[in-house]
């Protein structure tokens, strides 16, 4: 199931609230300098990294697991927008750029299928431990982490953060998810860790088709056709959002103006 009731009861308010204020946010700033402009992703940001900090210290003290080594798809988070927020160099526009994909790429998944980012025994748990029924800090910081990491694409919406270039911006794009693929899909079967869904997937049809592709070519060839496919994956969606991200943005500029 894409979508559970849960998911629909909880994000769909989300989205409605994360739009108003990204776009009430949008009009405040949108005379102020650029510093300015990008206050609210450097709040967001600082948010996502305390929140990440506060996971490795409970890892720690609680018994880490792997798991929990920011090496996942949305880890991305944790590298690019501090990049995007504090770096001024000269290719902070790149980053910037990069920083608009990851959170878009969030965005596509959570708007189809939200299910593979988060269960709805994630939200429940979530509460329970909100509430002081149990549940797990773990459970709080995926829900918080992903919640934050999705109203920071619509800033970039709204705000119009990103500057594009297309040449570069796919060069940009097909080089970093490519690093990334070439870095995390061969550590993810090192270390059995699930990482970006390289080890097995979380989608049950997915894992149907990795499980066939191993049963008829063996396990080592299967789990490297799987890998691979993971990771062309793992790069088409990063353009597919590039362009989302563009599309958007241009026709809110352009409504705006």
């Amino acid at each position: 199931m894409f979508w559970t009731p849960l998911h629909v009861q909880t994000l769909i308010p989300q989205f409605v609230v994360y739009i108003v204020l990204a776009f009430v946010l949008s009009r405040l700033l949108k005379d102020k300098d650029f510093e300015t402009q990008m206050l609210p992703l450097k709040i967001c940001t600082a948010l996502l990294l305390l929140l990440e900090i506060a996971k490795q210290v409970m890892g720690i003290v609680t018994g880490y697991s792997t798991y929990w080594i920011p090496l996942h798809f949305c880890s991305l988070f944790l590298y690019f927008h501090p990049l995007a927020c504090f770096y001024k160099g000269k290719h902070r526009d790149k980053f910037i750029l990069i920083a608009g994909v990851v959170s878009t790429c969030l965005f596509l998944f959570m708007a189809v299928y939200p299910n593979i980012i988060y269960s709805d025994a994630a939200i429940s748990s979530m509460w329970d431990f909100v509430t002081g029924k149990g549940g797990s800090f773990f459970e709080l910081h995926t829900v918080l982490f992903h919640g934050i990491g999705l109203f920071t694409f619509f800033l970039f919406i709204f705000q119009g953060l990103a500057k594009f270039s297309t040449k570069r911006d796919i060069l940009l794009v097909v080089v970093t998810y490519g690093l990334y693929c070439l870095i995390v899909g061969p550590f993810a079967q090192l270390i059995d860790t699930n990482f970006n869904n390289f080890v097995h997937s979380n989608a049950p049809f997915l894992e149907n088709i990795r499980l066939s592709i191993i049963e008829s070519t063996g396990a080592f060839l299967g789990q490297t056709i799987y890998v691979l496919a993971i990771s062309i994956g793992t790069i088409l969606v990063p353009l597919i959002a590039y362009f989302v991200l563009r599309l958007l943005t241009g026709l809110f500029n352009k409504k705006r103006d």
